[in-house]
């Protein structure tokens, strides 16, 4: 591909985007609702790691509890941000 066609590509790619922001579109998560995920550890910026269908979610915890890893937790989605709760 020569660096045109890149650049077309490209540009079209963002006005796609673009206009898919401004659409005003949920930003949909991996499910809906809540489900039960399994604790894997606090990250080094205080994230929370929950293992859900064997894929990692980083979430924002909600509640300061010492937890070992394998824990069922609530793990929600809301607003492009998941919560973990335990």
């Amino acid at each position: 591909m020569d660096i045109k066609l890149l650049q077309e590509l490209s540009l079209t790619n963002r006005v796609l985007s673009l206009e898919e922001r401004a659409s005003d579109s949920v930003i949909k998560g991996d499910f809906q609702g809540s489900v039960t995920g399994y604790w894997k550890k606090l990250g080094e910026r205080g994230e929370g790691i929950v293992s859900y269908k064997d894929k990692d979610y980083v979430s924002k915890p909600i509640g300061f509890v010492s937890l070992p890893a394998g824990t069922e937790v609530e793990l929600s989605y809301a607003n492009g941000i998941y919560y973990s709760k335990f």
